[in-house]
């Protein structure tokens, strides 16, 4: 038997729900602009009906089970995926366009122009080799087109401590990241405990997942086991970073040992809290954290790489020969990689009579027999720092072996280098292996004199003859120098190959931009809040509020007549 108050109960359910809908409309307006905000709404159901003396169930009503949120998965993960894409060639644009500005030819003071000004001056001491002012003025511009190298070389550097910085604050920010989603996934599975839904929680924690994807690529995933228990995790590049409450920082660390002889000391590695390396080179790693290190590190295959030359048998065992190597600027000490293992090696020494390298192994390490490859860091395919900088050595070693070469035939065979490099010994033979863009310089000895400065092979064919000023003269167009032809093919080639590679970059910036874009939008028309619709809940809800307060006074009359009113004289 229903209560004499059932359509009261019924009515004043009615105005419970209507109010509900109305804060759920509220909330939602009033986030309408916030980041990451997931629009919500109300699970609305009908009350459980009563029997109606016999003739059926007799409705009680309605109400609101739980507040959800239009949320995607299936739009998150795709944004989250494409985020670390647009992560990665953000910084590759950004770090290209940088190297790009040292080396353009736009401004005056590009590589070709200070190439062009030491041969100008040096057609122009060709005309009067006598002349003293001719002489200092190739000294100088000699001097600056080392000087400019120098500068270069300061700037590259620069570049690879800001990528290397960059790198450790990037780990700090996944670090950040991964705390906040441990503390997120406890106050959402204590809220959750009673079968209500965070939403906002969630909301925050698909934000922070939307900052951490765009550092590094991300796979998340929210298992319920048989209790009904949530557990939210996140897999940074395959690895687990947070499971429900727990997580597994990074760290870095920095390196004892050069991956590339063109490197800074102490750059950084990555390692998981529990002593694990972190694969830096993994070719599923992405986000602005693979950008900096393809930038910091990217040699383009181009690291130390040999073979072990098995023939040799009466050595130490802990000393190693090796052939067909394919770089001679190695650090004094470092480690090297034998068949995929380490070792760390103390010293080494090239025998130039068999054009052979010899490794001696630290301490008593044993070499291993039987092995082949030898090679020393990472095989980066990305074109990065360390590429350029490997390639503007090997320019300024090449045009100053060839420099020196002829002007050691002034004078009978008596000349001395013209390019050395910092620390370098006058008399000693020049080693181009030690040469870099960072130390290259024009030869002491013969900017304090410049009688040093020989322009013939014959001292007793006169002051007017200049041969050995010819002979270089010819280097400018020496197609012999370089694989890619004379010394500014070569120029034209590295910087037109910089250009594709920040055309390349940009192009793939500009397509990840429109397709984070894109797949926002769609979040967005899923998840967003829209005014328009909710200013129509608003009228909706309030109407549906009015109509049951109205029901409720309609039922108060009916109760007022029953009681007081029936009978009454």
């Amino acid at each position: 038997m229903q209560s004499s108050f059932f359509g009261l109960n019924v009515a004043t359910q009615g105005l419970f729900t209507a109010r509900t809908w109305l804060d759920i409309t509220n909330h939602n307006i009033t986030n309408a602009q916030t980041p990451g905000y997931s629009r919500q709404f109300g699970v609305q159901s009908a009350c459980r009906p009563l029997p109606n003396n016999g003739i059926g169930m007799m409705g009680t009503g309605s109400e609101i089970l739980k507040i959800s949120q239009y949320r995607n998965k299936y739009l998150d993960t795709k944004f989250w995926s494409n985020s670390s894409h647009l992560g990665e060639y953000t910084v590759k644009n950004s770090q290209t366009s940088s190297i790009e500005t040292i080396l353009n030819e736009i401004k005056d003071t590009g590589i070709s122009k200070q190439f062009d000004d030491m041969f100008d001056s040096l057609q122009k001491l060709s005309t009067d080799p006598s002349n003293e002012s001719y002489k200092i003025n190739f000294i100088d511009m000699a001097k600056s087109f080392s000087r400019f190298f120098n500068d270069i070389g300061d700037k590259m550097r620069s570049f690879q401590r800001e990528a290397n910085f960059s790198i450790k604050t990037k780990v700090d920010q996944i670090n950040y990241c991964a705390n906040q989603l441990a503390t997120l996934n406890e106050q959402i599975e204590n809220v959750e405990f009673s079968g209500a839904e965070a939403n906002d929680l969630r909301d925050k924690r698909a934000l922070i997942v939307d900052e951490l994807s765009h550092i590094i690529n991300v796979k998340v995933d929210e298992r319920v086991d048989v209790n009904g228990k949530k557990t939210f995790s996140v897999l940074a590049n395959g690895q687990k970073l947070v499971e429900g409450t727990k997580v597994n920082l990074l760290e870095t660390k920095s390196r004892e040992h050069l991956n590339n002889p063109e490197d800074e000391p102490g750059l950084y590695d990555i390692y998981w809290a529990n002593g694990n390396k972190f694969d830096m080179t993994d070719p599923e790693l992405e986000g602005e954290l693979k950008g900096y290190i393809d930038m910091r590190d990217g040699n383009n295959g181009n690291n130390f790489k040999a073979q072990i030359d098995t023939t040799t048998i009466s050595l130490p065992s802990n000393t190693i020969h090796i052939n067909g190597y394919n770089r001679l600027d190695l650090p004094p000490k470092g480690e090297i990689k034998i068949d995929d293992k380490t070792y760390e090696y103390e010293s080494f020494t090239y025998d130039t009579t068999n054009n052979k390298y010899q490794f001696k192994l630290k301490g008593t390490t044993q070499a291993p027999s039987g092995s082949v490859n030898i090679s020393m860091g990472e095989d980066l395919k990305y074109k990065g720092i360390s590429y350029y900088t490997e390639r503007l050595n090997n320019f300024v070693r090449t045009v100053a072996e060839k420099f020196n070469e002829i002007h050691k035939d002034g004078n009978n065979g008596t000349g001395g280098p013209l390019f050395t490099f910092k620390d370098y010994n006058p008399g000693d033979v020049v080693d181009y292996s030690k040469m870099t863009i960072d130390n290259f310089q024009f030869s002491s000895e013969i900017a304090s004199d410049i009688d040093k400065l020989l322009t013939s092979s014959d001292p007793t064919s006169g002051e007017s003859d200049n041969d050995i000023i010819k002979r270089m003269l010819d280097l400018k167009h020496d197609n012999d120098m370089f694989k890619t032809g004379e010394p500014g093919n070569y120029i034209q080639a590295l910087i037109g190959e910089l250009g594709i590679d920040k055309s390349q970059a940009a192009s793939f910036e500009k397509g990840q931009v429109d397709l984070n874009l894109m797949i926002n939008n769609q979040r967005l028309s899923y998840s967003g809040v829209d005014l328009n619709e909710e200013t129509t809940n608003i009228i909706k809800f309030q109407q549906a509020y009015v109509i049951s307060a109205q029901m409720i006074r309609v039922f108060d009359e009916i109760y007022d007549v029953t009681i007081n009113r029936m009978g009454a004289n």
